[in-house]
């Protein structure tokens, strides 16, 4: 895991109650947030680069007053900006696509193997797979001393910047805490393999290989190519995802920059004019009030006290406020210039998501069906939950919406059981009385307070309780999981809108992405 990920997310965390943490698959994964756009633009209507790296000498990305804008004036920013990414799969993408391709295959399937392992261990000993993996190694991994809290402080403070000891020491602990656990893992994977038959039928890789076959066999259990190429069509699209936003931020700021600097030479000033009189002056610091309000507001994912959030949030404000003044300005000037974006969005695959036995409610038979993989403590996911119900709400029955489980089991230790629960909870007819109950009180997840949620959802507590003391759902949830995996799901929350996985996590985001797929569909939305 790279720390420089982990403790530059959360601080994140700290003010957009967003965990980021970066894991092998069933293992952990990442929280998405509830990403707000940005400045209004319009729509590309150009083919992308044919790969990441690709020279891109010809082609033109923008036209702006007659000036084009091409390829090879923001490559090398792009190039810059991916090279320092923290993130080495990435810039492997982009320096050689094809070899990063066959590397990231071979990397789901040990990664499916591990998973069948572990599975296969815990059926042995009469345990579910996670509590054999808490006895195996939650339970022995040691919190680390303060001696080794401060040496990892010392070694990244390129990294944390700033901040105290103490305003990470959280983020610390379970940075070493997961450093951890991935080497007690590791070591029980290779004692697993001397203690299994892992039988291996075909390369991963070999070109042209036949839907249906088997690469490996654990125990008999086959795993075939097709599961792992379905996860490389969302891996693939993430990675082009991830550098056409680059590529999409480089080419809005250069086009900024351009008309701040023709907007000042028609003013007959130096564009330094421009920024102070649009942007610097207008700067308001926040008032107290505000600062109470984003804390109160936020506090359920703010992990100190008003008076320790204070300089943080202060400074997020100003931030937010600062961005605000620089979206309306170059929206402002991008209304009077003759401006043609040619970047295209990356194509995204469109994936056979399996429903499973997901709560649902709507029409099944509707032309759009979307499907969500959530984390009951993730603060995402319970921040998307209000923006996507009012969505989905506004549709009545018209679009079919399906909920599955993903819980973050490394960075949200009470969301494998809070599934579980809901899962109980589905079993009686009350799943969405009661995850409403989940979303609201994402800090007091523990086994106790499940239960006192499900007589407050109005449930026959003799049968929740017997249920859920049994693990009787255990077994869905790790569907679940294996099926999110499968397709991709690295985040949470992630949607899925006929197959195809939602890119824009905001309200209009989510809501374009449904009007477009009844378009597809042939119906009106």
């Amino acid at each position: 895991m790279n720390f420089s990920r982990f403790i530059l997310a959360a601080f994140a965390a700290l003010l957009l109650f967003i965990v980021v943490a970066a894991q092998t698959p069933r293992r952990g994964a990442t929280s998405t947030p509830a990403r707000q756009k940005a400045a209004a633009t319009p729509t590309p209507t150009a083919t992308p680069w044919p790969t990441p790296n690709a020279d891109p000498a010809s082609p033109n990305v923008a036209i702006i007053d007659g000036a084009a804008i091409s390829a090879s004036d923001i490559e090398g920013d792009v190039s810059a900006a991916i090279m320092r990414d923290p993130d080495p799969y990435l810039r492997d993408y982009y320096v050689d696509p094809v070899k990063a391709i066959n590397e990231a295959r071979q990397r789901a399937v040990d990664a499916r193997v591990n998973s069948m392992l572990v599975a296969a261990e815990a059926k042995k000993r009469g345990k579910t797979a996670n509590d054999f993996l808490e006895i195996e190694i939650n339970s022995k991994v040691a919190s680390p001393t303060e001696q080794e809290i401060k040496a990892a402080y010392d070694a990244n403070r390129d990294q944390i910047g700033n901040a105290d000891l103490e305003s990470v020491r959280t983020e610390l602990v379970n940075f070493i805490r997961d450093q951890r656990k991935e080497e007690l893992y590791g070591a029980l994977v290779n004692r697993l393999k001397m203690t299994n038959v892992v039988s291996k039928s075909a390369d991963v890789n070999t070109p042209n290989l036949a839907p249906g076959t088997v690469l490996v066999s654990v125990n008999g259990d086959p795993l075939r190519v097709d599961a792992v190429n379905t996860r490389m069509k969302a891996y693939t699209f993430k990675m082009q995802m991830r550098i056409y936003a680059l590529r999409k931020d480089l080419l809005d700021r250069k086009i900024n920059d351009m008309l701040i600097v023709a907007e000042a030479n028609k003013r007959k000033v130096g564009p330094e004019e421009i920024i102070r009189t649009e942007i610097t002056e207008k700067l308001k610091a926040p008032t107290e009030t505000e600062v109470s309000k984003f804390y109160e507001a936020n506090k359920a994912g703010i992990k100190t006290d008003l008076a320790g959030a204070r300089m943080a949030i202060i400074t997020y404000l100003q931030q937010a406020q600062q961005e605000q003044l620089e979206v309306a300005l170059a929206n402002k000037l991008r209304t009077s210039a003759k401006l043609q974006l040619l970047l295209r969005e990356p194509e995204p695959p469109v994936l056979n998501i399996n429903l499973g036995s997901g709560a649902s409610r709507g029409d099944v038979n509707s032309p759009v069906t979307v499907v969500e993989f959530t984390d009951f403590q993730c603060s995402a996911c319970g921040g998307m939950y209000p923006i996507a119900e009012d969505i989905l709400k506004s549709y009545g029955t018209r679009v079919h919406f399906v909920m599955r489980n993903f819980p973050l089991t490394t960075v949200h230790p009470n969301a494998y059981n809070a599934a579980q629960a809901a899962e109980a909870a589905k079993a009686q007819g009350k799943f969405w009385e009661y995850i409403d109950l989940l979303f609201k009180n994402q800090n007091t997840l523990d086994r106790d307070s499940l239960k006192k949620y499900a007589s407050q959802a109005g449930l026959d507590r003799k049968q929740f309780d017997a249920e859920f003391d049994s693990a009787k759902y255990e077994p869905v949830v790790r569907h679940d999981m294996e099926d999110g995996d499968g397709f991709g799901v690295e985040a949470t929350p992630t949607f899925f809108i006929n197959g195809v996985m939602l890119t824009d996590y905001s309200a209009e985001g989510l809501r374009a992405a449904i009007e477009k797929a009844f378009v597809k569909a042939g119906r009106r939305p």
